[in-house]
């Protein structure tokens, strides 16, 4: 059956699985090697590991513009009129924003370096470490490879690189364990990881394109911009500024508890984090799904189709909500020990972590609507608001109540934009059909 001929939510939740299944490899992956890691450095060294992955993510994240979505959101009439030129342009341009984007990244992170390494314990040996690690910032950048197998829906494309990738941790942790390395050695395999996944998303790329149009990419042309790219800056600095905010937001309290009560309850508090996440996944990952399929149905004029589904999944989310809240009262405490050895010692850091997950996902549909809308400046606008009175009230909290203060900062920041998400999803409905009653 022909995928456009399959009803929108089939579609959306073939694509969500399929990127579920890639996340949940990575997951398992990680009750693996990260127990492995902590037994060969200890608690303490695991959480100076974490920082600097924090950093680094933080800076990668600070620097990134989403090319996957640019590729979308351009791409998605010269691919439905056939249109394999102009297609081709708005993935070299993808390519272009990937390429800056690492370029920018990896020298803010050195200058960061300069000036946070003292405060956070990184001068002498591990410097010049830190100087290779920070690699990553180009390695990650993978976001038109992401947008073209999502344009070409060919989901599947990226699962082998994530199994690779999963595989290769795994084993190299092990090895580091048996071999009792330190703390060097697993900051490269981190780092080694990410390459992996670098290379086997481009051949799954280029593989896609192959079999969609088996012809020459034009590398030529990688530096000319069309005409009807002109908006697609503005678009891409726009969109990518709503992320760097939620990125900020969602990462800072790491660092700062890092340098302020110290390593280990930085392990705690990330890898808290980290489950939380990895709990709320399943309904995350209709995030990416839903993004391409919304502008299809933008610009076959189906907003009725995109009601439906954002009710549809608003409704999932609810009921995922209150069983995601009995999983984490019964067995949060549990998990925390498999992962670090610590058992009682997080309080309630997790389920208050998860609270502010799972109102992160209750907005999930509402986001790409606001998105494919054209209402990205009001939706920036906001954010840049929540994230500057959010910040005082994080570093008040982190002061006063430590990790649990981080927590309950999260909680506000994702009730207030869940908040914002609802009252204007539904007036840019209202105003798109007319009228009529919104999500």
């Amino acid at each position: 059956m022909s995928n456009r001929i399959k009803t929108p939510i089939t579609r959306i939740a073939w694509n969500a699985a399929v990127l579920l299944f890639e996340k949940g490899i990575a997951a398992a992956a990680s009750f693996v090697y990260i127990p492995y890691t902590v037994q060969a450095v200890g608690i303490a060294t695991f959480g100076q590991i974490l920082l600097v992955i924090s950093y680094i993510e933080i800076i990668s994240d600070l620097t990134s513009l989403l090319s996957w979505q640019t590729v979308l959101h351009y791409g998605a009439a010269p691919y439905r009129e056939g249109r394999r030129a102009d297609l081709y342009h708005v993935l070299r341009f993808g390519m272009r924003l990937d390429f800056l984007s690492g370029a920018v990244g990896y020298l803010i992170g050195e200058g960061g370096l300069w000036c946070l390494s003292s405060w956070l314990g990184w001068a002498g040996p591990l410097h010049p470490v830190m100087d290779i690690c920070l690699l990553f910032v180009f390695f990650d950048k993978t976001g038109w490879c992401v947008g073209t197998v999502r344009l070409l829906n060919k989901f599947t494309y990226l699962t082998f690189g994530n199994g690779l990738t999963a595989t290769f941790r795994i084993l190299a942790s092990m090895a580091g364990y048996y071999a009792h390395m330190g703390m060097t050695y697993f900051l490269y395999v981190w780092l080694l990881s990410s390459v992996v996944l670098f290379f086997s998303d481009m051949a799954a790329t280029f593989y896609a394109l192959r079999k969609y149009e088996p012809s020459r990419f034009g590398w030529r042309q990688v530096l000319h911009t069309p005409a009807f790219l002109q908006g697609a800056w503005t678009f891409t600095i726009m969109a990518s500024l709503n992320k760097i905010l939620l990125a900020a937001t969602k990462k800072l309290p790491i660092l700062l508890i890092g340098g302020s009560l110290g390593p280990t309850e930085a392990a705690i508090y990330k890898v808290s984090d980290q489950v939380s996440n990895g709990l709320v996944r399943p309904m995350r990952t209709f995030m990416p799904a839903l993004y391409p399929e919304f502008v299809h149905l933008r610009e076959e004029g189906r907003m009725d189709d995109m009601h439906r589904v954002i009710r549809k999944l608003f409704l999932s989310a609810l009921l995922f909500a209150c069983i995601a809240l009995l999983v984490v009262t019964l067995f949060g405490d549990q998990v925390l020990h498999l992962l670090l050895g610590i058992h009682g010692e997080s309080g309630y850091l997790l389920p208050v972590l998860v609270c502010g997950a799972l109102l992160t996902i209750l907005g999930l549909p509402l986001e790409p609507f606001i998105v494919v809308t054209g209402r990205l400046t009001a939706l920036f606008r906001f954010q840049v608001l929540n994230v500057l009175a959010n910040l005082p009230v994080l570093f008040v909290m982190v002061h006063f109540w430590g990790t649990m203060g981080a927590a309950y900062s999260l909680v506000l920041f994702s009730g207030t934009l869940l908040a914002f998400y609802a009252v204007y999803a539904r007036a840019a409905f209202v105003k798109e059909t007319g009228g009529r009653n919104g999500p």
